[in-house]
């Protein structure tokens, strides 16, 4: 069987999968993998396959955004992948104590997007695999990586109006809330269709994010506090953080069945 937008055979596909969105990414992780190749390229999608302490691994790019994430999962999935992980960015963080350098490791993302409402109504969680939620946090601990594990928010339109972000942090600006934080740690584009996707075929999917861009805190966001988007704070630190996601969700894979 000939995959419609991967362009590449079913037998290919393993049952473990990485999923960056960048397509260059794909041969960043593939140096850390032996025997590694690219399989095949077409549009956003790169995809290559390698071997990781005996495990055949999977690397497909997604592309930015939940159409083209949901496509990729839907034909890996069709091939006999059991376990996605996305291996990711989401620029600054939610909350000011979220460093550059941190990880994200959602166990839910808000869906904020337009693509996982053509599968299953708004009121449908997307949640991710508590197993390789559990895996990847105990692959950070071991890589002594500084990491947070909370609610992420997808989203379609990365220049959209900045009213978009502010609505999640409202209630903040009530008396009763004004001593807490919020729980919305990250935004970024792929995870909604990724989880939604997984959980409705069966299958395990999760996300480690790479925090590669200073806070843009919500908090401060909804006292006044003007604050850019940015996608990264620059190439050398990105560079970094984007490694610890990668050793850190291949090291995962190892602790999963």
């Amino acid at each position: 069987m000939y995959l419609s937008h991967l362009q590449i055979n079913k037998s290919q596909v393993s049952q473990f999968v990485l999923l960056p969105g960048d397509p260059a990414r794909v041969d960043v992780i593939g140096k850390k993998l032996g025997g590694f190749k690219i399989l095949g390229q077409n549009r956003e999608f790169r995809i290559g396959l390698g071997s990781f302490r005996g495990k055949n691994i999977t690397v497909c790019s997604t592309g930015i955004g939940c159409p083209s994430t949901a496509i990729a999962v839907e034909e890996l999935i069709n091939s006999g992948a059991r376990v996605l992980i996305r291996v990711g960015t989401c620029g600054g963080a939610w909350r000011s104590d979220i460093k550059v350098g941190s990880l994200v490791i959602p166990n839910a993302t808000v869906r904020d997007e337009g693509t996982t409402r053509e599968y299953i109504p708004e009121g449908f969680p997307a949640l991710a695999d508590r197993e390789v939620v559990n895996a990847l946090v105990e692959s950070a601990k071991k890589h002594k990586t500084r990491y947070f594990v909370g609610i992420n928010r997808t989203h379609d339109a990365f220049y959209g109006n900045q009213k978009s972000i502010v609505k999640w942090g409202k209630y903040l600006k009530d008396e009763r809330w004004q001593q807490y934080e919020t729980p919305i740690l990250s935004s970024e584009m792929e995870c909604a269709a990724l989880f939604v996707v997984a959980c409705l075929r069966n299958v395990k999917a999760g996300a480690v994010l790479a925090v590669n861009a200073s806070p843009e805190s919500l908090k401060e966001r909804i006292g006044g506090r003007g604050q850019a988007v940015i996608a990264e704070q620059n190439k050398l630190d990105s560079k970094k953080v984007i490694q610890k996601t990668i050793d850190v969700a291949l090291d995962a894979i190892t602790r999963l069945k």
